[in-house]
């Protein structure tokens, strides 16, 4: 029995060992796909990109800022999506992930050899390298002469010093105090002014997430300064406790606290209080056949079809459904529109216009739940909505031409070597410059109801 116990207790010492190994090989991976991506960006870009002028990598080899893109970045934005459509993470993850694989291979070479060798994990990396944010690193001291040259050694000393405690601590001690000696050992190698810096740093930085959660819910974050985390923290436990005390009370205090704070920022009972509208969106029936003539597709199997809702010829007046889906798709001369049959807005449109309507920004966003590039998170009240086959090309602006793609992507897939395409039921099919392909499918057809529930 024994001998049984110490065999599974062996196993699950083996699998985190395991593990780890494996997600430092992971990281490293990112690395060295971003490594490469860098000094051979035609990897991914197209001719025209690596041509145009304004888009080659500057003299200094440093990414250039402004409105326009340089190589390095175009390249850098290319790896991560594909890695993205591989994986399934966000592109944002990966590149964060692959920062800081370089970071702690390049400056904590002992700890980055005890992650790959599985005696640490993921989580001591991450805090290491918080410890050493903001440090001077020996590349800021370029110059030759004897002070940069010795700033630059005393700054190859501290990160020296800091690497071989903290693989010490590595795996022997708990998260916690691991975390709480990689503090101690960088407030002792701080000067007295870095600590201020740091913070400043670290202020810039603030910003509010959210995270989607199961069942309807979702996480809020917010990072911001540890004084004003403590007032937020002191008014809403006010706020709550008196609450609590209030005879007809049933809430825990916890429930007390998240409601307090949702409607404090949600400025629930003031004039600025959030308004939300909700769609309704129902399916361009007579297009796909489930018009007014009944049958297989009549009104009968099609809830919500308005069978006195005809197609209409300009200068003539109602036609049949078979005639008007005819005429949308094959007569070149017609100003051809398709209408929600509820609103009549339109949802596709003749080749004059360019601009897309409100209505089909609406239409895509219940096929569609973000950026269609397969990986990608962004939701779809951030995304483009993008002509798959350019408008330049004779691509028309109709839903059977228009995807949802994050400002990002959108930019990738013009000036990176990646392939686009849409099959007939909606899928969206991504083909990275490496060949892999990745879909994105529609989301399921919802049936409506008989009536609106409102």
């Amino acid at each position: 029995m024994f001998a049984e116990l110490q065999a599974n207790l062996d196993a699950a010492e083996g699998a985190q060992l395991q593990s780890n190994r494996q997600f430092a090989a992971q990281l490293d991976a990112f690395r060295r796909a971003f490594a490469l991506a860098d000094a051979h960006p035609e990897l991914y870009l197209t001719a025209e990109t690596m041509a145009a002028e304004t888009l080659t990598r500057p003299a200094n080899g440093r990414a250039a800022h402004g409105p326009r893109l340089d190589v390095a970045e175009l390249a850098a934005r290319s790896v991560a999506a594909e890695l993205s459509m591989r994986l399934m993470l966000p592109a944002a993850t990966i590149r964060s992930r692959a920062f800081e694989a370089a970071r702690c291979h390049d400056l904590l070479p002992r700890l980055w050899g005890r992650f790959r060798d599985g005696l640490a994990g993921y989580a001591e990396v991450r805090i290491a390298l918080d410890a050493i944010a903001g440090l001077p690193i020996p590349a800021d001291f370029r110059g030759a002469s004897a002070e940069q040259r010795a700033a630059a050694h005393a700054a190859a000393a501290r990160l020296a010093a800091l690497d071989d405690e903290l693989t010490e601590l590595a795996g022997t001690v708990p998260r916690a105090r691991f975390r709480r000696r990689a503090r101690l050992l960088r407030a002792k190698l701080d000067q007295p002014d870095e600590t201020a810096a740091r913070h400043a740093r670290a202020l810039a930085q603030r910003r509010l997430t959210v995270e989607s959660a199961d069942d309807g819910m979702a996480w809020v974050t917010l990072y911001v300064s540890a004084v004003d985390a403590a007032r937020i923290r002191a008014r809403v436990g006010a706020t709550a406790t008196e609450r609590s005390g209030q005879a007809d009370e049933t809430r825990t205090l916890d429930q007390l606290r998240a409601d307090v704070a949702t409607a404090l920022l949600t400025g629930e009972g003031t004039p600025t209080a959030v308004r939300t509208e909700i769609l309704v969106t129902i399916p361009a029936l007579t297009l796909i056949g489930a018009g007014r003539s009944g049958g297989a597709h009549g009104p009968d199997r099609v809830h919500g079809t308005r069978p006195d809702q005809a197609a209409e010829l300009e200068g003539h007046g109602p036609i049949d459904d078979d005639t008007a889906r005819r005429l949308f798709a094959e007569a070149p001369t017609f100003l051809r529109l398709a209408t929600d049959p509820f609103t009549s807005a339109p949802l596709a449109l003749d080749r004059t216009r360019y601009r897309v309507t409100a209505a089909q920004r609406r239409w895509l966003a219940k096929q569609y739940e973000g950026c269609t590039r397969p990986g990608c998170t962004s939701p779809v009240t951030t995304t483009d909505l993008d002509h798959l086959t350019a408008w330049a090309q004779g691509g028309a602006t109709d839903v059977d031409n228009l995807a949802p793609t994050c400002r990002t992507d959108h930019t990738l897939k013009h000036r990176a070597r990646f392939t686009v395409t849409r099959s007939a039921d909606g899928t969206i099919s991504w083909r990275s410059p490496s060949g892999h392909l990745a879909r994105t499918e529609p989301l399921p057809a919802r049936s409506y109801p008989d009536r609106a529930p409102f």
